[in-house]
């Protein structure tokens, strides 16, 4: 049994769903949708949580059924780009952190990244131990140093926010759309942010599934396909220069799911490691490689421990 939790409209949990379905697999439909709310009450003072992998008595918090040998979580971020009111958004923390708290309880249900290592959610940080790990990284500055990065216009260069998704932009329009510094610090912009060389198409999206790897090929006329939704898809081997480390950094990070984005170096010509996605939307790609990323998704969650 495979629990599958998370906002009804997000294509990704889509994707699993029918990969269980066509493994005649047995799941349980926690897809909150926008306009209605399925039950939940968990009673923790008759919950033992146990610390064994054993399955406990009861029921689940969602009502009837049996309890999920494995789950897929992801909180709902397509409920507020239809409708931008702070309490969609509100809501959608709201159930993520209720049925994540449950399944983080209960350490017989299988999830991915389970004991995952704060390292991989800092940008700056991946990129040094990924460098560590053997995967070539980009000259990287963290900077609000206003005539630092002024001086850097001239070259190809391009900014994109330390935390959270935010596009990726050239330099020169991230400092025209940045905040003004303060009047008492005019060197120094409000937010520092990653600035890097440009690198080039194409790009090179690893998944990795346990130990099983999968590798796209992702062509997009745009800095950042992500902008104009402009990206072409296709499964491509796994290059072994980037397998090996790419794995052993994921180990560190205690990680059993992820996905691994390079680019072209223009002067060397080699795959650059960028980032490491904790979370990634995997729909499209799934479809590029014919439904298996999913199906490895379902086994991994549902195999023994």
């Amino acid at each position: 049994m495979l629990l599958i939790a998370g906002g009804l409209a997000d294509p990704s949990l889509h994707a699993l769903a029918e990969a269980a379905h066509a493994m005649n697999l047995p799941w349980v439909d926690l897809r909150v949708p926008a306009d209605s709310s399925p039950p939940f009450h968990w009673d923790l003072d008759a919950d033992p949580a146990p610390r064994s992998q054993a399955i406990p008595l009861g029921l689940p918090p969602w009502g009837d059924g049996p309890l999920p040998r494995g789950a897929f979580i992801r909180q709902d971020v397509f409920a507020a780009l239809h409708d931008p009111r702070p309490e969609v958004s509100t809501r959608a923390l709201g159930w993520f952190s209720a049925v994540q708290g449950w399944l983080l309880a209960h350490p017989q249900v299988r999830l991915f990244n389970r004991d995952i290592t704060p390292v991989p959610f800092n940008k700056p940080a991946a990129l040094l131990r990924a460098r560590a790990a053997g995967l070539p990284v980009p000259s990287t500055w963290v900077s609000n140093d206003l005539p630092r990065l002024s001086a850097r216009l001239s070259e190809a260069c391009i900014a994109k926010p330390v935390a959270g998704g935010g596009l990726c932009q050239t330099l020169d329009d991230a400092l025209h759309e940045a905040p003004p510094p303060s009047a008492d610090q005019p060197a120094f912009l409000p937010m520092p942010a990653l600035v890097q060389p440009r690198l080039v198409a194409p790009e090179l999206r690893i998944f990795v599934v346990g130990a099983q790897p999968f590798a796209f090929e992702v062509s997009s006329p745009s800095l950042d396909y992500r902008a104009q939704q402009d990206a072409e898809v296709r499964a491509v081997p796994v290059p072994s220069r980037a397998a090996q480390p790419l794995h052993a950094l994921m180990q560190e990070f205690r990680m059993d799911f992820g996905a691994a984005d390079f680019k072209t170096d223009p002067d060397s010509g080699e795959l650059v490691f960028l980032e490491l996605n904790t979370s990634p939307m995997f729909a499209r790609f799934d479809a590029a490689c014919g439904g298996a990323l999913c199906r490895a998704m379902v086994e991994h969650l549902t195999a023994a421990h």
